[in-house]
């Protein structure tokens, strides 16, 4: 079970194993990546970055993006393996995806997360805690 301090829930990566993806697939979004982030997943798929970058890449006004698929009526990150539900460059994938689901935008706002992701759990411990706003985890507290 995996806690980042500041955060009032935990996560299991266990739960990604059988989740279908979730994080992967749905709404349309933005997977943001660094020019570097692209360049080594080119490298991993034995890709010309040029090619590499007409396949995958979207640019969204400054910044760059994977591109997404519309598939049976839903949206998969291009790497997202809809048979297999995973990920087809997860060694090598951007740090946004790597820090899931530990996001400023679900820090305050637990709740959200827990609907979005089979892997969150919420202690009645910590949730006290966020409400009073302390964000110290329970293995900190110990």
């Amino acid at each position: 079970m995996e806690n980042q301090n500041t955060f009032p829930y935990h996560f299991n990566n266990n739960s990604c194993k059988t989740c279908g993806g979730k994080c992967c697939r749905g709404r349309s979004g933005y997977v943001w990546a660094s020019m570097e982030e692209l360049q080594k997943m080119a490298v991993a798929r034995e890709m010309d970055f040029s090619s590499f970058f007409e396949h995958y890449v979207r640019q969204v006004e400054e910044r760059l993006a994977l591109q997404e698929r519309f598939v049976n009526n839903e949206y998969l990150c291009c790497f997202f393996d809809p048979y297999d539900t995973r990920c087809t460059i997860y060694e090598n994938r951007p740090e946004q995806c790597k820090t899931f689901p530990f996001w400023e935008r679900y820090r305050d706002y637990p709740q959200q997360i827990l609907i979005e992701c089979p892997g969150i759990s919420v202690s009645e411990a910590d949730t006290e805690l966020n409400q009073s706003g302390n964000h110290q985890s329970e293995k900190d507290r110990l």
